[in-house]
């Protein structure tokens, strides 16, 4: 794994949410993984349904496997310093990684099943 410093001047983040992961420095594994289950009703009257993941198939599919890493020539300076002046991210949700320095996995998974419930049109 790396060895090295990381140097960040300011870092600007306006919103971080469901599962997102912000990381200063060097990471072995990060693993952000969410299950969201949205709904929207139109109207102001209550509703008394239940709604269970168990009831939606995409959240019980079984997450593909990784592509093999691509292999790039590339040609490295081994320093062990990251400097950084200025970041500024305006949202990073729903598994979702920010990651300033190296990281050696990453296992990101988000489910969403967002459900509109519209009243009928007369």
């Amino acid at each position: 794994m790396y060895n090295r410093m990381v140097y960040v001047d300011e870092i600007d983040i306006t919103s971080a949410l469901i599962a997102s992961h912000i990381s200063i420095g060097d990471v072995y594994r990060a693993s952000p993984w969410s299950k969201v289950l949205a709904v929207q009703k139109e109207g102001s009257e209550f509703i008394s349904d239940t709604f269970n993941f168990e009831d939606f198939p995409v959240f019980s599919l079984q997450p593909t496997s990784p592509l093999p890493p691509i292999t790039v020539p590339s040609y490295n300076y081994h320093n062990q310093a990251i400097y950084v002046n200025d970041i500024h991210v305006t949202g990073v949700s729903t598994a979702g990684i920010v990651q300033v320095g190296g990281i050696e996995h990453i296992d990101a998974v988000s489910r969403t099943k967002h459900i509109r419930l519209l009243s009928d049109e007369q």
